[in-house]
């Protein structure tokens, strides 16, 4: 009788064991119980998010009147709406004398929320609000430009140009400056300040985690 009790306690740990292993493999043990492969599969998806949100870079070239052969988008009468054309008339090896302003705004940061008197003090000095994910470069003399070290995810990319041109715009960059402009507070300061007479291009751009993502000019 006593050994049929042992081999039947031999034969429940041996189950519990089993069970345990089953749970493990098929979960985590998280706070000193068993997660479930559901929940499981969810943290997993978490820690691979957060993996993807990491930090990365863009970097991009501005091609303005007077650089060695900088290519240009010409509009009508020059040649058809989103036609390419390149100054070849420009002497070599002369550098830009009007540096473009290129701003990086985070697509997701509420923008309508900034407040009136940052968004004024933003668009009069030039200087990106504390603490807001908008960042601002200019070309150098070879018109590139870089950002370093951003969360990764999806960008408004804006290019204020000299020498741009805003009519040889496509349909899908007027489509961002629409959205851009749809978010801004004072709207109209945003374009006596930041924008004055020259031209502004809208991109969306996505940074991602890790990588270092080249921008082409009227290339999304």
């Amino acid at each position: 009788m006593k050994q049929q009790k042992k081999q039947r306690r031999t034969v429940m740990r041996g189950w519990r064991i089993l069970a345990t292993a089953m749970a493990l493999e098929a979960g985590m043990m998280f706070g000193g119980g068993v997660m479930p492969a559901a929940a499981a599969e969810a943290e997993i998806a978490q820690d691979t998010q957060a993996a993807e949100q990491g930090t990365g870079s863009l970097h991009g070239y501005v091609y303005t009147h007077g650089s060695e052969r900088g290519m240009k988008i010409a509009s009508a009468p020059d040649a058809s709406a989103g036609g390419v054309s390149w100054d070849l008339a420009a002497p070599k090896h002369k550098f830009h004398d009007k540096p473009a302003d290129i701003w990086l705004i985070d697509e997701g940061y509420a923008l309508e929320n900034l407040g009136d008197k940052a968004a004024e003090e933003w668009y009069r000095t030039g200087r990106p609000p504390a603490n807001a994910p908008i960042y601002h470069v200019q070309t150098d003399k070879e018109g590139k430009y870089a950002f370093r070290d951003l969360p990764a995810g999806m960008y408004f990319l804006i290019v204020i140009d000299s020498y741009g041109r805003d009519a040889a715009q496509n349909l899908t960059e007027l489509d961002a400056k629409k959205q851009l402009f749809a978010r801004l507070p004072n709207v109209e300061e945003f374009e006596m300040f930041i924008i004055g007479s020259r031209s502004c291009l809208v991109q969306k751009a996505r940074i991602k985690a890790s990588e270092d993502t080249e921008i082409k000019p009227g290339v999304i």
